[in-house]
């Protein structure tokens, strides 16, 4: 009875023996790696020399702290750069110069400098991170103004690293609205469908008040990288033009809120003196086929709260309200339709109107969307704001006796 009871356990025991062998040694087996032989890659910078024909890697990454939970030392913070005739062999080239086992799993940025995206050699550096199983598809992409490698060896703002500063940054698009930061699943999917553009944030070196350098993210690149005759980067849209298209799409789970300044004293010699803060509850956008064209219909459902008011008029009053609301909306559908004008000049859907389409109208689309280039130019958009709430604000609050 003892026999049959340790037969079983003999068998896994013989079936672990090769493993527990390998185990903690180079080769084979179960390789146990001790924190200090790692460098985990934060933050990674990819450039192009046209001239030379090399890219560029650089790569911030820290050594972990044997300490759970220990702070990272600027001491513990590391950079490297490597060139190589394609992206992999720059990045293998990174391991003549680092004592640790590159690992990319924590990496939370990627950033492409100006001169590689202009390059049309983009395709060859999305296929490489695609395939790369150690870089998470939710890293952030950016795009810099000048070379990566700039922004990379930079001096962050207020954190030990470069990388712990831009995700800052990034997480606080939410509220700001200012730009748009695509993750690489997004800039992955985007890049494969031929008929879209699409846009991601630029990061940028700025001299402050104080005469030192500043990192920041604002504005955003539009990319259309899938004809090989047309240019890559396209534009770019400064931060009037994002707060338009965030209008039109919605870029983050959370909606920004964002401030349209308008006149509404007319005897006022200001240029603005009403300020109202301005966020969407909802958006339907539907495309109908009429004569055989298609035509785009976006509604917006918004609030708003009026943050400031110098005009010398009633704010309560109905009329009022009618009146602030009517600038406020002309003012949204303006830039809209300003932002729209410039991509069907420039033939690139960052609005994504051929996925809205192809879902729609299938037929249609199966039928015309070889024709996309030429259709996209001359869709017709119409564009209707519906307000769902109006607050006047604090003031009228502290007229009615409520408390502050």
């Amino acid at each position: 009875m003892m026999q049959k009871r340790w037969k079983p356990l003999l068998l896994v025991a013989l079936l672990l023996l090769p493993l527990l062998q390998g185990c903690g040694t180079a080769e084979g087996g179960i390789a146990v790696r001790e924190l200090n032989q790692l460098n985990v890659v934060m933050l990674t910078g990819v450039d192009y020399d046209p001239k030379h024909k090399k890219f560029i890697i650089t790569i911030q990454s820290v050594k972990p702290s044997r300490e759970k939970g220990a702070a990272v030392k600027p001491e513990s913070v590391y950079t490297a750069r490597a060139t190589g005739d394609t992206i992999m062999e720059a990045s293998k080239n990174l391991r003549a110069q680092t004592s640790g086992k590159l690992v990319w799993f924590h990496s939370r940025v990627i950033i492409f400098g100006e001169t590689l995206v202009k390059q049309h050699v983009m395709r060859e550096v999305i296929d490489f991170f695609a395939r790369n199983r150690e870089i998470r598809y939710s890293s952030w992409v950016l795009i810099s103004k000048g070379a990566a490698e700039d922004i990379v060896t930079a001096q962050p703002n207020s954190e030990v690293m470069m990388g712990y500063e831009l995700v800052g940054i990034i997480n606080n698009q939410g509220e700001w609205g200012r730009t748009v930061v695509v993750s690489q699943r997004d800039l992955i999917n985007n890049y494969a469908n031929p008929y879209i553009g699409f846009v991601t944030g630029q990061v940028k070196k700025i001299k402050g008040k104080d005469k030192k350098d500043k990192i920041i993210i604002e504005d955003a690149v539009v990319l259309n990288s899938f004809n090989p005759r047309d240019p890559i980067y396209n534009n770019v849209l400064d931060k009037k033009d994002v707060r338009a298209l965030r209008m039109f799409q919605k870029f983050s789970k959370q909606e920004p809120e964002f401030v349209y300044s308008v006149l509404l004293d007319k005897k006022s010699e200001r240029k603005f003196d009403t300020a109202v803060q301005i966020k969407i509850d909802n958006r339907k956008i539907k495309s109908v086929i009429e004569n055989g064209r298609p035509k785009i219909m976006i509604d917006l459902f918004v609030q708003g709260t009026i943050l400031e008011s110098g005009a010398h008029v009633d704010i309560g009053k109905e009329n009022t309200v009618i009146e602030l609301e009517r600038r406020i909306q002309n003012k949204i559908v303006g830039d809209m339709k300003k932002l729209l004008a410039k991509m069907q000049k420039e033939k690139v859907d960052i609005f994504e109107f051929s996925s809205i389409i192809h879902r729609q109208h299938k037929k249609y689309w199966r039928e015309h969307k070889q024709h996309w280039r030429e259709i996209y130019p001359n869709i017709p958009v119409h564009i209707s704001i519906h307000w769902t709430n109006l607050r006047s604000g604090m003031i009228n609050q502290a007229k009615a006796g409520e408390a502050r």
